[in-house]
């Protein structure tokens, strides 16, 4: 009997023992395996942290070219369109931040949007350098045309420069001219005399040189003859000429028949007061020009 118990308690401890151990080894084995999952699970979210980052990493990028893009253009609607498309980035950047890294489905969505922001923003401001470029080329062409007109009006004020220059040079070459002037002083017969209280006529002679510039015709000689002091000998007659805007009174006038080619020409002035010693200029006129002037001493 006592054998039987005892026999009995060996078998019931072996059995407790083969059970406690079984029971050990399932313990382990069940540590083991929630290590593995936890290493496994730790793997993969530093693997989904990474992609999160890498996803951060690549539109922070993005979103630093297109802020330092120098957008300078005066269509309004654009410029707004394309800081509503920054602003859109900035925006879903800033809750992939914060997003968990195990929320694949939300940061798939964000990345998603992120994607299709850039592809906007992209267009706009390819369509904003294509508008910049036809803007610049535009004002490459206006610069050259504006040139070009300069260039033009440039040359116009040279050749009416040059044609005011030619009408001048005309001008000046159709102004007569008269030289080889003398003075012959005559008593009352017409007798050439010295003493200046005998002196009752002055005889100016001189010539009209050839020009075949000046327009042909009847013309008018006017002569002033005046004193050391400029003023003009008395006369019985009061004809006027132009001369530079300006009326003058002349001592003698004289009409005659220009033909282009050198003509004599006299003139007579009777002195109506007796002469004194002094420098008498003579300057002649026509056409409103000066053609001729010579002082004379009488003593």
């Amino acid at each position: 009997m006592k054998n039987s118990t005892k026999i009995a308690l060996i078998i019931a401890v072996s059995v407790l023992a083969a059970a406690l151990g079984f029971s050990i080894y399932l313990i382990l084995s069940q540590k083991k395996l929630i290590k593995e999952q936890n290493a496994e699970i730790t793997e993969i979210n530093a693997v989904m942290e990474f992609e999160k980052q890498q996803s951060i990493e690549e539109f922070e990028e993005m979103q630093r070219q297109y802020e330092d893009y120098y957008i300078n253009t005066s269509n309004d609607s654009l410029l707004r369109l394309i800081d509503e498309e920054k602003q859109k980035v900035q925006n879903l950047l800033q809750e992939l931040k914060t997003v968990k890294a195990t929320n694949r489905r939300r940061i798939a969505e964000l990345t998603s949007e992120l994607t299709t922001v850039r592809g906007v923003l992209k267009t706009y401001v390819e369509k904003y350098d294509s508008l910049n470029t036809v803007n610049t080329n535009l004002q490459a062409e206006n610069r050259q045309v504006r040139r070009q007109y300069e260039e033009s009006n440039r040359q116009l004020e040279e050749t009416r420069a040059e044609a005011e220059e030619l009408d001048r040079k005309v001008t000046m070459a159709s102004i007569l001219e008269a030289v080889n002037i003398n003075l012959s002083t005559l008593n009352d017969r017409g007798k050439p005399t010295r003493s200046l209280r005998k002196i009752a006529k002055l005889k100016i002679d001189f010539n009209i040189l050839r020009n075949i510039t000046a327009e042909r015709g009847r013309k008018t000689i006017y002569l002033r003859i005046t004193n050391s002091k400029e003023q003009l000998l008395p006369t019985s007659t009061h004809n006027f000429f132009t001369f530079e805007g300006m009326t003058f009174e002349c001592s003698a006038k004289k009409e005659f028949d220009f033909s282009g080619e050198t003509q004599p020409i006299t003139i007579f002035f009777p002195v109506l007061e007796h002469l004194e010693e002094d420098t008498y200029t003579f300057s002649i006129f026509t056409d409103g020009n000066l053609i001729g002037e010579k002082s004379f001493i009488l003593e």
